[in-house]
């Protein structure tokens, strides 16, 4: 019987030397999924920014964002003159007469032309 109790003390005292491994693996798999979280934060407010400068350099449209926080942000164009100069100004125009050559006979047919 003494030794049952021998081997039983030595099981305990392993399971919680095991336990303590278990708990340190714990924090630092903690330690690093916040690490994770900060990288992954930290680029996509970087791809943000960097969005937000090609929309205005190609569309001449300034952004102005509004912070829900920190984490999502919404796209506010201040007028409509904006939205049309955005759209025509980068390329629109050129796009528009391209579109009515191509298409003349088209348009003349659809509003009664020959």
């Amino acid at each position: 019987m003494p030794q049952r109790l021998d081997d039983h003390e030595k099981r305990i005292g392993e399971l919680e030397t095991n336990y303590g491994k278990v708990i340190q693996k714990i924090d630092s798999m903690e330690r690093g999924q916040v690490e994770l979280q900060n990288i992954v934060l930290k680029s996509s407010g970087d791809q943000k920014d960097l969005l937000n400068k090609l929309i205005e350099h190609s569309l001449g449209i300034s952004v102005k964002q509004e912070e829900t926080k920190g984490e999502v942000s919404k796209l506010k164009i201040s007028s409509r003159k904006e939205i049309i100069i955005g759209l025509i100004g980068g390329g629109g125009i050129t796009g528009i007469l391209v579109s009515l050559v191509a298409f003349w006979e088209q348009i003349t047919k659809i509003f009664g032309g020959n």
